[in-house]
């Protein structure tokens, strides 16, 4: 793959860039939970600057599907990009700032109007400007023709900073690299540079650990790098499909349930029988209000009525008996339901134990929404070599998988 990227390249010197970046952060009461993917962008627009470049930053905010919805607004994450950069933020429905002050600039206007975009194309060179959320437009998930055109007319050259989502097919991340050289950013050269080298040889031991619940969204990945670890630590979801594959009782546990799911179950037991490293012991109760009723048990004696919300404290040590041996870790997916204490227990004890052990002695990746979390808050962030922005594009080009976004900046620049 021939992807241009601008840590390379002069050739962006004072030209108007319209960055794609992944601001999809979790909203709660229109207030941001988490900005661990805006501050991930931040070294490619500091460097765009250094470079005197125009910038204007598409992206978008969960699935409105076509429609505007105020919950959905990119504003508080406009705001957080300026309290960021120590910039003045303010919010326009059309006429822009003209003087040169240096803010970050959250535009309400529809882009579609040839109006607005002659504004955009206007407006002072030392703003950053933040377009609404791009999925309030139903062309920009259709790959529209004449969107991609539209948002093309605002800029000179494009950059891809938005990994997480490369694994779409959208307006913004390919058909606008039929109109614009296009470039990766330090990103997205970051996320590729960190996978390649879990692809390309890993070092040995190579344990992969796999949590979550819906197996038939990992299967490909599952396949893929299966081939190339030594060990598979599974939890959570899974764990539960095949120990109910191996004709194990579960009770009333999470796993995914269909024919398809119970298909990859049984390949990927029969696959990578020497390589599964299947819980021993499982933290169950009645449900989740239930403390009185929570316990450990083997994996064998779970009743019909218990529900498993964690691996027990033998799983645990055992697991963390082959992550200390490691050379390679890749994590997906949390070992439990840790958003509720004490279910969080084995999967804490594994970030934290996986941050004292990457950077140090083996290279570790974290992908996955709820992992990251976990990283997050157990403070290991600073000691993982890399903590993905992306949970299945991370999946998807673990796999072996091209991704369209990725497929579309080849040789383009």
């Amino acid at each position: 793959m021939a992807i241009k990227f601008i840590k390379n390249s002069a050739a962006l010197k004072n030209k108007t860039v319209f960055l794609r970046a992944d601001f999809n952060e979790e909203l709660k009461d229109g207030k941001l939970l988490d900005d661990f993917r805006i501050q991930a962008v931040l070294p490619t627009i500091k460097l765009l600057l250094k470079q005197n470049c125009r910038i204007i930053i598409g992206s978008h905010m969960g699935r409105p599907e076509g429609a505007k919805d105020k919950k959905l607004t990119l504003e508080p994450a406009a705001k957080d990009l300026a309290r960021l950069l120590k910039r003045k933020f303010i919010a326009v429905d059309s006429d822009l700032p003209k003087a040169p002050a240096g803010k970050v600039v959250f535009f309400k206007g529809d882009i579609t109007d040839y109006d607005n975009r002659q504004k955009i194309k206007e407006a002072t060179a030392t703003n950053i400007i933040v377009l609404e959320n791009l999925r309030f437009y139903k062309a920009e998930e259709d790959s529209g023709v004449l969107f991609a055109e539209q948002l093309a007319e605002l800029a000179d050259v494009y950059v891809n900073d938005a990994f997480a989502v490369s694994h779409h097919k959208a307006a913004s991340l390919v058909a606008i690299t039929e109109h614009l050289p296009s470039y990766g950013g330090l990103l997205l050269h970051k996320e590729i540079t960190a996978l390649n080298r879990v692809m390309n040889k890993p070092d040995s031991p190579f344990v992969l650990i796999m949590g979550g619940i819906k197996i038939t969204d990992k299967e490909k990945a599952l396949e893929h790098l299966g081939r190339l670890a030594d060990h598979i630590l599974l939890g959570g979801g899974l764990a539960n499909l095949l120990l109910k594959a191996q004709g194990y009782e579960i009770g009333r546990s999470k796993s995914e349930d269909s024919p398809e799911s119970l298909r990859v179950a049984e390949s990927i037991l029969r696959n990578f029988k020497g390589k599964l490293v299947m819980p021993k012991d499982l933290v169950v109760a009645k449900s989740l209000e239930d403390k009185s009723s929570i316990r450990a048990v083997p994996a064998y004696q779970v009743q019909s009525n218990d529900i498993v919300f964690d691996v027990g404290p033998k799983t645990i040590l055992e697991f963390a008996s082959y992550i200390k041996k490691a050379k390679t870790i890749v994590w997906n997916g949390p070992l439990g339901h840790f958003e509720v204490k004490p279910f969080h227990t084995a999967t804490m004890a594994l970030a934290r134990l996986f941050g004292g052990v990457a950077s140090r002695k083996c290279f570790g990746v974290v992908g996955g929404g709820e992992t990251v979390t976990a990283i997050h808050e157990a403070g290991q962030v600073q000691h993982v070599d890399h903590v993905s922005t992306g949970g299945g594009a991370m999946l998807e080009y673990l796999a072996g998988l091209e991704l369209p976004a990725l497929k579309a900046l080849d040789s383009k620049a």
